[in-house]
């Protein structure tokens, strides 16, 4: 039965996390055009600096950086776990290919057993540590 950590390691691994900062950011980007200036003359000492008010729009963005925080906390943690775990990890969540527990065994020449187990610890490492740092899943 899946659950919000297998669901955010498969959106992870397939890339959706990615693009979805990507879009938030493209978002964040687009201004509407409104007209600071109504009653006609010119706008005196109005002071425009579009790259500090993106980053603040990037800064303030709630959904942003709690997309951030998932992406970054699954990478800090990849890199404690052997080459091994992380290609069982990465063929068992990535949506793109959907392979099969077999498939997987065959690929890295050990039991179907073994390499759930690799799968099972990632995961449940994942969970604690997304329960510590209190990231929302």
């Amino acid at each position: 039965m899946a659950d919000k950590t297998d669901e955010l390691l498969t959106n992870y691994y397939s890339g959706v996390i990615d693009m979805k900062i990507l879009l938030r950011r493209s978002e964040l980007q687009w201004q509407p055009h409104d007209d600071d200036n109504i009653g006609g003359g010119r706008a005196i000492n109005k002071v425009t600096r579009p790259l500090d008010d993106l980053i603040a729009k990037y800064e303030a963005d709630s959904i942003l950086h709690e997309l951030t925080k998932q992406r970054d906390a699954i990478k800090r943690l990849e890199t404690t776990f052997s080459e091994e775990t992380k290609q069982i990890v990465q063929m068992h969540y990535d949506r793109r290919e959907r392979l099969s527990w077999v498939v997987i065994s065959l690929r890295m020449n050990l039991s179907e057993r073994t390499c759930r187990t690799y799968q099972k610890t990632f995961k449940d490492s994942v969970a604690q540590t997304f329960n510590e740092l209190d990231i929302a899943v």
